[in-house]
């Protein structure tokens, strides 16, 4: 999807890289057939040379015409900060759904993360949609919600919705969308452009 993970990896050997929103960065490397390696970063921002990141791994656990399950462990954190410099483990699955087998033209995800951050652990969700409308264009909705489990998280949660297109071919890909975000008992954002680009290589 546009920002939730699918439970689907690239053939063996394959490399990507994406930006999003032009200053976000990801690489992604598939070791075998159902094990994705990536990492995700930014460039140095600020003064003090703040570099936020994610490294995360993702193994297919089920894979048959109609469904495929993943498991992910990830690392999360900020490099630079005078207040923390470190990095916190994220452990979750996806479930990915094609309506039909044989060209998975309509598919469904549900995906679940958890921050462990002890008492202040949060709960990362997201669900998303795709229609393979063409040849190349794809219809693509996500939302995303962000809950607490702890009276340790305070106020951290959210909801982010997005919808868009996804123009694609073997090799590139980019999305074209358009987010909403909200948080209880805040007023929700306005509606924001989003826009991400990918090179992929295939052997």
């Amino acid at each position: 999807m546009f920002l939730a993970p699918t439970a689907e990896t690239n053939p063996r050997g394959s490399f990507y890289v994406t930006s999003l929103e032009i200053v976000f960065l990801q690489l992604g490397y598939a070791v075998t057939d159902t094990t994705q390696i990536s990492v995700s970063f930014t460039p140095p921002l600020g003064d003090p040379g703040i570099i936020p990141g994610d490294i995360s791994v993702k193994t297919v656990l089920l894979r048959e015409p109609q469904v495929s399950v993943a498991g992910l462990v990830s690392a999360s954190g900020i490099l630079g900060a005078e207040e923390f410099s470190g990095f916190l483990g994220r452990v979750g699955g996806v479930a990915t759904f094609c309506v039909d087998a044989r060209e998975c033209a309509l598919a469904f995800s549900m995906s679940t993360d958890i921050a462990l951050i002890g008492p202040a652990s949060l709960l990362f969700n997201g669900a998303g949609v795709s229609y393979r409308a063409g040849h190349i264009v794809s219809l693509i909705a996500e939302l995303d919600t962000i809950v607490p489990l702890g009276e340790a998280a305070g106020e951290v949660n959210g909801l982010l919705g997005v919808a868009g297109v996804r123009l694609s071919g073997r090799a590139w890909g980019v999305d074209l969308a358009l987010m909403k975000a909200g948080k209880a008992r805040s007023e929700p954002s306005s509606v924001l452009p989003f826009l991400a680009a990918t090179y992929r290589f295939v052997p």
